[in-house]
């Protein structure tokens, strides 16, 4: 038989939509770049392979497969940006329930499994359960959740972000793309070197782990095909990712009762590639109905989990079973902990408790910090109460959660904000002279590193403004956020957001972003409008490696126009966001944001009065009118963006007819201006920018 070195990404998919959407694997494509980086790992990964054969041939004949019962402890890693990828727990449950039933042979489709291959179906006796200790011996429940866009990137670099100790557990990483697969892992021989035991474990797609949430039943079991890999375990075709290839009928994957295949990509029962009924069912095709593992899989993967080679003989040693909290089959009790949808809402708003206490928990009694107790033991309305705070205020929580024998306790001091409606009236001008408080502001900060403070080194006005140490940021697509509390918008027909700001590129000219996002339902949703990046509009000054400062010149003035009156509403917010990508300091300064407010009803009946054109204009501009019947008493006026008046252009009577005025701005700043007419008790104003 031919053995070929199968190194690196093997993926599984179970439904056709997979066929449209991610690749089977990416193997080819990650070996060759693994081995041209480091060809030194290709010779020490084939003597590790070779010694793992020999290995599995002496179980076979010593052992015939071994009936001990295996438990290997398992530690899930959701790493995320805050989106659908960011699995629930129940979801992590259901995909390790799967696993665990299909290596058991408790799946019942086995009764779907072609008569010739019935007797083959094996009980594989490993089982995978959730770790109950972290490596230094502290409760967990075995998930962890880490924020990073490397979610996107799914390789070596997400890894790093967080990895427990191989010896102890075997790791699986859950994100938004895995190199464009379903999901992948290495054969045993392939890290056997310790050095890169840090990158030795299953990467998983979010969509294609377990089969809720994100996912479905036709994907469920790529964790099934996964593990296999694991264990050592190559496809049926052989050491290959091209199914239905004809020269798949000389390659082989080192079982001896799985038949030669050319590899399957549909559910053909009677497929008879290589001369002989095929396996169609196995867990390691590509047929969208895999059902089983045969008994030769089964001796394969025990052997190499009784194998020194990656270390897999030390995850289920009685030592390490205790040492990991899953000895037992009980789950430990050992902390009470929860989260909600959003940390920010407004009065009248839902928020939803997550509770997310470990392990065991079945009964709950919520202290809500407003005179609410929520106690019982019904999952459907204890575990993760809905609730609608009446007042504003900033809210304590305590949960207290037992199941039956114990319990455990957390709070969580000022956890929730709940804004007031329409808090801030216009104008609002800030120019951070008096600092950052909460009143105003909150600073969204996911990575828990250097944020948004309050800096003496520049501003574009005063002396103060907020400053971002974004140089020194050593976190890849590290994002902070400033968002500010709700304006009441509903007597304006205009609102302006003007703000200023300074930054440099590092000589690299790195892709940082700057946005504006605006929210109508108290931060809810949030609807992007503005976007500066590093690649264009977001350097105010030429590129520097050193520790940016900038001149008085070196700022940048923009201004963004909100004037949809659905989205002006009492629960009015805005919010600064910033992702650094490994640019240069960042500066924030002169927040203004002003408003134009008009009666609707004379808006309805004189908003075809005024023409103004050029608009924009870049200083000379025409205001023209024309009245229907005479008008005793006629005002117009030109107004900044903050009501001042800045020039009368007309005041007496006025008589039928048309009429004409030239206005010059060329002597004023640039910015939102309105002309204001009033006419007989009736006022209209019409919107101008000068550039």
């Amino acid at each position: 038989m031919n053995k070929i070195l199968t190194f690196v990404l093997c993926t599984f998919c179970l439904s056709a939509a997979f066929a449209q959407d991610v690749k089977y694997c990416g193997q080819t494509e990650q070996t060759e770049k693994l081995f041209r980086h480091f060809p030194e790992l290709q010779r020490e990964a084939q003597e590790a392979h070779e010694q793992l054969e020999e290995e599995t041939r002496a179980f076979a004949q010593e052992r015939g497969g071994g009936e001990e019962t295996l438990i290997i402890p398992v530690v899930f890693h959701i790493i995320h940006e805050g989106g659908a990828e960011n699995i629930s727990d129940e979801q992590v449950l259901d995909c390790l329930r799967i696993v665990n039933r299909d290596f058991r042979k408790q799946n019942p489709d086995t009764l779907q499994v072609v008569d010739e291959f019935v007797d083959l179906i094996a009980d594989i006796n490993i089982e995978f359960r959730l770790a109950q200790r972290d490596p230094e011996g502290n409760c967990t429940k075995g998930i962890n959740r880490i924020f990073s866009p490397l979610t996107n990137e799914g390789g070596s670099q997400m890894k790093d972000l967080i990895f427990w100790p191989r010896d102890m557990y075997m790791n699986v990483w859950v994100c938004k793309d895995a190199g464009g697969a379903a999901g992948y892992t290495y054969l045993p021989g392939s890290v056997n070197n310790g050095w890169l035991q840090d990158q030795d474990g299953i990467v998983l797609l979010h969509n294609y782990t377990g089969s809720i949430g994100t996912s479905s039943v036709t994907r469920s079991r790529t964790l099934t095909h996964e593990i296999g890999h694991w264990l050592n375990l190559r496809h049926l075709w052989g050491g290959t990712n091209e199914p239905a290839v004809e020269n798949n009928c000389f390659d082989d994957d080192g079982v001896d009762d799985t038949p030669l295949t050319i590899g399957w990509t549909t559910c053909n029962l009677d497929g008879e590639s290589c001369g002989s009924l095929d396996n169609v069912q196995n867990y390691m095709e590509y047929s969208y109905c895999s059902r089983m593992f045969t008994q030769d899989q089964r001796t394969r993967m025990r052997a190499a989990a009784y194998s020194g080679v990656a270390d897999r003989n030390e995850l289920w040693t009685t030592q390490n079973l205790i040492d990991t909290g899953v000895f037992d089959e009980e789950p430990v009790l050992c902390a009470a902990d929860f989260d909600v949808n959003r940390r920010v809402v407004c009065v009248g708003e839902e928020v939803q408790f997550m509770d997310q206490s470990f392990n065991g928990n079945n009964s709950w009694t919520w202290d809500l910090g407003d005179g609410t107790t929520i106690v019982g033991e019904d999952v459907e309305v204890h575990q993760n109460p809905v609730h609608v705070f009446t007042e504003p205020g900033l809210y304590t929580i305590t949960l207290n959660t037992g199941n039956g024998f114990e319990t455990v306790e957390e709070t969580k001091e000022e956890f929730l904000l709940v804004l007031d409606q329409a808090e801030q009236d216009f104008p609002f001008v800030e120019g951070f002279e008096n600092g950052l408080g909460t009143d105003l502001y909150f600073v969204n900060n996911p990575a828990d590193d250097m944020t948004f403070e309050v800096s003496t080194l520049a501003a574009q006005t005063g002396s103060r403004s907020l400053r971002l140490e974004n140089r020194n940021n050593n976190v890849e697509f590290n994002i902070d956020e400033l968002m500010t509390r709700t304006f009441n918008g509903t007597s304006a027909s205009v609102v302006a957001l003007e703000y200023s700001w300074a930054y440099a590129s590092k000589f690299n000219e790195t892709d940082d972003r700057f946005r504006i996002y605006f929210s109508s339902d108290c931060g809810e949703t949030w609807t992007l409008r503005k976007q500066h990046r590093g690649y264009s509009d977001l350097p105010t000054t030429s590129p520097t490696n050193g520790n940016f400062v900038p001149d008085a010149d070196e700022w940048v003035t923009n201004t963004i126009f909100f004037d949809d009156l659905e989205d002006l509403t009492d629960n009015l917010r805005f919010k600064f966001y910033f992702e650094g990508r490994g640019g240069n300091n960042f500066y924030l300064d002169d927040i203004n944001i002003y408003v134009n407010t008009v009666d609707v009803n004379d808006i309805e009946s004189l908003e075809n009065s005024i023409v103004l054109f050029p608009n924009p204009s870049e200083g000379r501009t025409s205001l023209k009118f024309e009245n229907q019947s005479a008008v005793n008493d006629a005002l117009i006026y030109l107004t900044d963006a903050t009501g001042r008046v800045v020039t009368q252009i007309y005041n007496n009577a006025l008589p039928v007819g048309s009429h004409q005025w030239d206005l010059d701005g060329s002597a004023l700043s640039s910015g939102l201006y309105f002309v204001v007419m009033e006419m007989d008790g009736k006022r209209v104003s019409k919107r101008l920018i000068l550039e």
